[in-house]
């Protein structure tokens, strides 16, 4: 499978809100940040965990692509998340995952996160 191929089906099982389908594309090993936070999630339970808090924790969440860029050991998706938090105010962030692949499994996901403001006017 290409790399582009599998940064697409990755990016659908999060749409699916899908956590076993995610962490289908992740070695063992795997390891996963969210950068602007000191925790680095290690191994496949540990981060199928937080995947599954992530997804539950913003109802509704939905990735809309903007750009996949990538080559055979890494891929980069930009991306428009947006959600509803559980207290019905909306989330609206622009997201950049930087995904290291080794034999076409996700061996590390970096997640940046810049909340959207909306246009001057």
């Amino acid at each position: 499978m290409s790399w582009r191929d599998l940064a697409t089906r990755y990016n659908a099982a999060w749409n699916a809100h899908d956590v076993a389908a995610i962490m289908a594309f992740h070695a063992d090993d795997t390891s996963y940040q969210r950068h602007g936070s000191p925790k680095v999630y290690k191994g496949k339970e540990s981060v199928a965990e937080q995947f599954g808090k992530d997804i539950s924790g913003l109802p509704g969440i939905k990735f809309e692509g903007v750009a996949l860029y990538g080559s055979d050991d890494h891929f980069v998706s930009e991306s428009i998340l947006t959600a509803t938090k559980p207290d019905g105010t909306p989330v609206v962030m622009e997201l950049v995952d930087v995904i290291t692949l080794r034999d076409g499994k996700v061996v590390h996901k970096s997640s940046y996160f810049v909340a959207s403001r909306p246009p001057k006017v």
